[in-house]
């Protein structure tokens, strides 16, 4: 006991005693063995203000002011000091005020000549905080050197390995205290001219943008203390990893220190710049033409402040700082002027009752990313390690870190006066970097579309329509160190081309816009308009969405595969061969004003209802197969092999919802390093059905007052939304699905008005 470090001591006796056990009985409680039910509050205080002022015939003038700020607190389930790790660490409070201004001024110059003229603010300004943000917790402890300014406040994190993950056995998230902010301000001009059977607009937009983000994600601004198993184990033994975990943090021997440094606020300043016009000819009483250009200008954005942008340049192995030296503020990023975006559009009346309607156009995506800030020295971290995987964390002056020597003074690297800093020191190279490629090109959406619509007898409209499009240079994240060579199949990290160019081992992202995505669809819809109390829509899809990249990853993801790059292409991550929805309100035909019982005892009962409901019936998701087995070639995921064909057994729970028995690994089965044959989603999961209905009835009790009642049903029907099986060769639930959704839940709910 005597050996137990004091300050280890205090911390420990932050955390509860177990207080449940959720394991199967007779099993150990070593895990699963606690729960807390832990206050959320969520607050919001908003106003909306306007003023319309006629200045005149020709002159309207309106003014307008929004304001909202959510307050948003999650306590921690280990108390306010220690935190804790569920949740991730993410308990806390929260704010986001949100401001939006407008001045809005319409002239009508004369019956044909129409001008707009608007200039608008948005702003938003988040800020999270852990619990316990403002205290000196860490030094409280007996832990210096932590809590050296408000932005490093509160209690110092600590990992025991195996506790929980990643995630804090004691202290918060290293993404908290956060700052994000982003301003726009546009300036929009819009004109519109009458003349004849053309309607011609033209105008111009400019904007300016704004974007602020202080936040760390490595180790925290209060820093990381991690524990592992060798520290008390014997060298060359086998320690019990629970149990030697633990008895390094009760001896104060951590396997790594490190802490996130705040040496800049990394800032995104940009400007953007559209100019456009179109025309709406009525050719003729059934011919529409709606023809369009519009030009968009991206500068290249630049930090606030010199040094506050970094960027890997592979060709000198080094990072290039932005706004020193020579070096310019946008980084050397070509300026594009060739975004030009057609539309058009046509409608032709067949008769009375048919419609043909066409469209095209082009849309760009354009490059506003703050990645430039991950970059080192953007961003920086001090980390202690072992000299030896059995060793404790050796701190700069070559002695064991401790509680009690804390934290030293910071380590802030320095730029030199030409901005440029060399690749070539340890540090360096087991750093991952970002690369934005300075010819890089705007992405663009080439959509179309072909639709037929008739109206049909019962106040029913028939629309049948064809609709695509196609990405063009979608960008994805490219790992340049990923091993792309056939002949370094198998070879590990000897493959990485950068580690047999520089020694590097690490990841180098580069946005990559050089892929396609593409999206075909049969659409169908039959509507009924609002007809004797009942409205009807009912729509069905049947598409195909192909891509490289999982949904909202084209931009945040990586493909699976650098070797075959083509076999990345395939079904997105959200494809859906078949959906369909159907929705219907209906005014029940009962009570004052409707078709029966318009008075009396019925009129009380049954008078006022209204039924509403949504139903969707979906196709499933496309499963991603992932296997256990490696192929030792970094950047690439390693797949099955498909040895049988794919049979779907529908199982739930304990069941199989595929067969397992179709998949082998390959490396086992052809006794090489190779890759398996299964692709990015070869097949798809689970199907999804579900009714939401709700019964409400308006009671007018007075002239002056009104009563709701209305009850929410979703998930009416209580049928199961089965979550895709696990599709990981390996594991020992691999082609099961043990999860699901959809319990139906229902709301009741009364409101007076008056």
């Amino acid at each position: 006991m005597s050996r137990i470090n004091p300050v280890a001591a205090r911390l420990i006796a932050l955390l509860p005693l177990p207080n449940a056990n959720f394991n199967a009985p007779g099993t150990q409680k070593y895990s699963n063995n606690y729960q807390e039910t832990t206050p959320f509050i969520q607050d919001n205080k908003n106003f909306d203000a306007k003023v319309d002022e006629n200045a005149g015939d020709k002159d309207h003038i309106s003014v307008r002011l929004s304001y909202m700020n959510p307050y948003t607190f999650q306590a921690p389930a280990f108390g306010i000091t220690a935190g804790g790790p569920i949740g991730g660490g993410f308990q806390g409070t929260g704010t986001d005020a949100t401001y939006s201004a407008g001045i809005n001024w319409n002239r009508i110059s004369s019956p044909t000549l129409i001008a707009q003229t608007r200039i608008g603010l948005n702003r938003y300004r988040n800020e999270a905080q852990n619990s316990d943000y403002g205290k000196s917790s860490s030094t409280q402890f007996g832990i210096p050197g932590v809590n050296v300014s408000p932005f490093t406040s509160g209690i110092t994190g600590l990992n025991s390995t195996g506790f929980n993950g990643t995630d804090p056995t004691i202290g918060y998230s290293a993404s908290l205290p956060w700052i994000r902010a982003e301003t726009d301000i546009d300036l929009v001009s819009n004109w519109t001219k009458i003349a004849g059977n053309h309607t011609f607009e033209f105008g111009g937009n400019l904007v300016r943008i704004r974007d602020d983000l202080l936040q760390e994600q490595t180790f925290s601004p209060r820093g990381l203390w991690t524990f592992g198993a060798n520290q008390t184990a014997v060298n060359g033994g086998s320690g019990t990893n629970f149990a030697n975990n633990f008895a390094s943090v009760l001896l104060g021997v951590p396997n790594t220190v490190g802490r996130d440094l705040n040496v800049y606020f990394p800032a995104y300043r940009a400007w953007e710049l559209f100019l456009y016009g179109g025309d709406k000819w009525q050719v003729n009483p059934k011919l529409t033409l709606t023809l369009g250009l519009r030009w968009e200008f991206y500068p290249p954005g630049t930090p606030q402040f010199p040094g506050g942008f970094s960027n890997y340049d592979g060709s000198i192995n080094s990072l290039v700082i932005a706004g020193i030296g020579g070096n310019p503020s946008n980084l050397g990023m070509i300026k594009k002027y060739h975004d030009f975006a057609p539309r058009v559009g046509i409608a032709y009346r067949l008769s009375e009752h048919d419609v043909i309607r066409a469209g095209f156009g082009i849309s760009y995506q354009p490059f506003q990313d703050n990645t430039y800030a991950y970059n080192f020295p953007v961003k920086q971290n001090n980390s202690f390690n072992s000299l030896s995987s059995y060793g404790p964390a050796i701190l700069p002056d070559g002695t064991p870190a401790t509680f009690e020597k804390g934290f030293p003074a910071p380590l802030v690297a320095t730029v030199p006066p030409n901005g440029i800093i060399p690749v070539n020191t340890p540090t360096l190279k087991n750093q991952s970097f970002f690369v934005i490629p300075k010819n890089y090109v705007d992405p663009y959406i080439e959509s179309w579309n072909f639709t037929y619509e008739r109206a049909l007898p019962g106040q029913l409209a028939l629309d049948i329509g064809y609709v695509g499009n196609h990405g063009v240079h979608m960008p994805l994240q490219y790992n340049l160190n990923a091993v792309s060579d056939p002949a370094f199949i198998g070879t590990g990290a000897a493959g990485q081309p950068y580690n047999r160019a520089y020694g590097i081992t690490s990841s180098i992202t580069e946005y990559f816009a050089q892929v396609s995505s593409n999206y075909h669809s049969l659409q169908v819809s039959l509507n009924r308009h609002y007809t004797s109390g009942v409205t009807l829509t009912t729509s069905y899809t049947f598409g195909k969405s192909l891509g490289y990249a999982e949904e909202n990853s084209e931009n945040s993801s990586g493909p699976d595969f650098y070797v075959d790059f083509r076999r990345n292409y395939g079904p997105a991550d959200f494809d859906r061969r078949h959906i369909f929805n159907q929705s219907i309100i209906y005014n029940l035909p009962f009570g004052k004003g409707r078709r029966f019982f318009q008075n009396g005892p019925a009129n009380v009962l049954l008078g006022g209802w209204q039924i509403t409901g949504v139903w969707e019936i979906m196709t499933g998701t496309p499963l991603h197969f992932d296997c256990s087995c490696t192929v030792n070639t970094p950047g690439n995921r390693q797949t099955p092999e498909l040895v049988a064909p794919f049979k779907k057994l529908y199982g739930v729970n304990t069941d199989f919802w595929f067969d397992p028995a179709s998949f082998a690994d390959p490396s086992a089965l052809f006794g090489t390093s190779r890759f398996g044959n299964v692709g990015r989603y070869v097949a798809s999961g689970p199907g999804f059905f579900n009714l939401d209905a709700a019964l409400f009835r308006n009671i007018h009790v007075t002239e002056r007052f009104n009563l709701e009642f209305r009850t929410d049903w979703y998930s009416a029907t209580n049928t199961p939304h089965f979550n895709n099986p696990d599709v990981k060769l390996g594991d020992s639930n691999f082609g099961k699905t043990t999860g699901a959704g959809g319990a139906r839940a229902i709301d009741l709910g009364l409101k007076l008005t008056f």
